[in-house]
């Protein structure tokens, strides 16, 4: 058999095998939550908040208040950047997701809320087990595509059992007729 569907097939499971360990080691460490207190770059009902371009950001409300009578403004001169998403499955010990912001400016933005809230960097969620699932994720594709090339090498190779190899021991040398023709022609190098 042919050794190369089979290193592409090892290959592949490797991959695979460390898709799954990877994922597990995100989920388990995404399972656990964050704390919304340690991570809050900004907690409080009224102020400002420091944001860095290009960036999202989680808005939370204290679990005592619900996501319908809470009012929510993130803005400057210009904008308003908060959108309202009631999202359960954000919800964090004590705390409910109650919106997002993200912004293509940095530096300052003013905040009002009619409760108290926390606004959390959203790259803490890849820190927090995100980027482990992420990662997996594209660990799984190459293990998959590894195994699709494998069947196909294994498909189109031709196996070494069928080969034959015929030795002939009988040595033939080489018949040299000579020629009636005596002109001395001149080489095509001497000239």
């Amino acid at each position: 058999m042919n050794r190369a569907p089979i290193i592409i097939f090892g290959f592949s499971v490797l991959l695979l095998v460390g898709a799954v360990i990877t994922f597990a080691w995100g989920a388990s460490q995404a399972s656990s939550g964050i704390d919304v207190d340690e991570k809050a770059i900004f907690q409080g009902k009224q102020g400002t908040v420091e944001i860095d371009a290009f960036s999202s950001y989680s808005v939370y409300v204290k679990s005592d208040h619900s996501c319908s009578d809470t009012t929510v403004s993130i803005y400057d001169d210009e904008w308003e950047y908060f959108f309202e998403d009631c999202d359960p499955i954000m919800n964090e010990k004590g705390w409910d997701m109650i919106g997002y912001f993200s912004t293509d400016v940095c530096c300052q933005l003013n905040v009002d809320a009619n409760h108290e809230i926390a606004i959390v960097d959203d790259m803490i969620f890849l820190r927090a087990g995100g980027g482990q699932i992420i990662i997996s994720g594209g660990l799984c594709c190459l293990g998959v595509l590894g195994v699709i090339v494998g069947i196909i090498v294994l498909a189109t190779s031709k196996s070494d059992e069928n080969s034959v190899q015929v030795i002939n021991g009988e040595e033939t040398l080489p018949v040299v007729e000579k020629s009636d023709n005596n002109e001395e022609n001149p080489e095509w190098w001497s000239e």
